[in-house]
């Protein structure tokens, strides 16, 4: 009895061995057939059968083109740039592979690169207001209201407006201004005249500049400013980044160094990070970043987590932990500066992030920290909310 069944289900085995060993791949076969389920919009179909001929050494633009466009369609846009790619190896001024590159990197959130594409296109292709070689790229505001559970800490407030340019193509400019006013008793602070009412009121100034290299690689430079009055004391501080990162189809790494001097000490902060887009959107994403700091010949390090993940259609949730004791920290390209006198033992947080429609982004998020006063081993807690809005041009 089982002779007869375990006979045929090996004849079956055999057989579609054979079909699929036997399948044709031809030029002729393979154009036809990916032709076809593009007409019929059948993306998923297309991506498979055309990933099947690839590895049956059938490789043409046209095959690249409509897989590029089958990524694209499925919302896996990292899949795109990979095909598209592909095709500017054999066609460098392939129009469509470089508009839906530009799109691609759009949707990666890249759009510093985007612009890359543009001297390939031809006029009207895109709005105008996306092709100006010099223009306002966005506005975005930022508010943090901060509550301490230290009675000698009263609540900071941290507010902050920053502007996006470009120049041409391929060089683009961040700025900010920001403030953070917080009042602080600290006796141990003996040097500080009135010292039980140090009155806090730093003015912040913010420039990054970044460049194109090339489709892949960027320049980053940065320049932040920082003005911090202790009563008597007037600190004028500064920090220098420069770093390259490279963007590649589900992932982007950068390196970059941080140079300056904090309360008149000088330090060097050296960061490796790491960005990775599995599914080849924002769908979900993370990033991972590593940091040695150098100071006063110490040395400290740090690990820095972000994960985001889209819940429903038109809202994200960031989550981040920072890993590690630190204080005199720069985060985000250094755009952030943390240098309060108190420690930070720990901070993790999450945030919200609410497309209200067209280019409009609404920010809300909650991060914890724990911290150690000055001087002593007593923590406190802070819990800061942080709410913001962003247009971008």
């Amino acid at each position: 009895m089982w002779k007869p069944i375990t006979t045929t289900i090996l004849a079956f085995f055999l057989a579609a061995t054979a079909a699929k060993a036997q399948q044709d791949y031809s030029f002729v076969t393979v154009d036809s057939t990916t032709y076809a389920l593009y007409e019929k919009a059948a993306w998923k179909e297309l991506l498979i059968y055309g990933k099947d001929a690839i590895a049956n050494n059938q490789d043409f633009i046209y095959l690249r083109l409509r897989l590029g466009y089958a990524a694209f369609m499925t919302g896996n846009y990292a899949e795109a740039l990979r095909h598209y790619k592909k095709v500017l190896k054999e066609d460098s001024y392939n129009s469509t592979a470089h508009y839906f590159i530009y799109w691609s990197r759009i949707n990666l959130n890249q759009p510093e690169l985007a612009m890359a594409e543009i001297k390939y296109l031809n006029p009207g292709m895109l709005p105008r207001k996306n092709t100006n070689p010099a223009a306002i790229t966005g506005v975005d505001l930022e508010f943090s209201y901060k509550q301490t559970t230290a009675a000698s800490r009263q609540n900071p407030l941290y507010a902050r407006f920053g502007l996006g340019n470009r120049f041409g193509y391929g060089v683009h400019m961040q700025q900010s201004i920001a403030t953070y006013q917080q009042k602080i008793s600290e006796p141990l602070l003996t040097a500080v005249t009135n010292n039980t009412n140090i009155n806090i009121n730093q003015f912040e100034y913010y420039n990054r500049l970044l460049f194109n290299l090339g489709r892949g690689w960027q320049l980053k430079t940065a320049w932040h400013y920082l003005y911090t009055p202790f009563n008597n004391f007037k600190y004028n501080n500064h920090l220098v980044l420069a770093g390259l990162k490279y963007n590649g189809n589900y992932f982007d790494f950068q390196a970059d160094a941080v140079l300056g001097t904090l309360t008149d000490t000088s330090q060097q902060q050296y960061n490796l990070q790491l960005g990775l887009y599995p599914l080849g959107n924002f769908n979900l994403y993370s990033f991972s970043t590593a940091s040695i700091r150098q100071r006063e010949g110490e040395s400290a390090f740090n690990f820095r987590q972000v994960l985001g993940v889209k819940i429903i259609k038109n809202i994200w949730l960031e989550g981040h932990l920072t890993a590690g004791e630190f204080r005199n920290l720069a985060e985000n390209d250094a755009l952030y500066v943390y240098h309060a006198i108190d420690p930070n033992k720990s901070k993790a947080g999450i945030t919200s992030y609410i497309f209200l429609g067209g280019t409009t982004i609404l920010q809300l998020g909650y991060t914890h920290e724990k911290r150690q006063l000055f001087g002593t081993t007593t923590t406190f807690q802070q819990h800061s909310i942080t709410g913001g809005l962003s247009w971008k041009f």
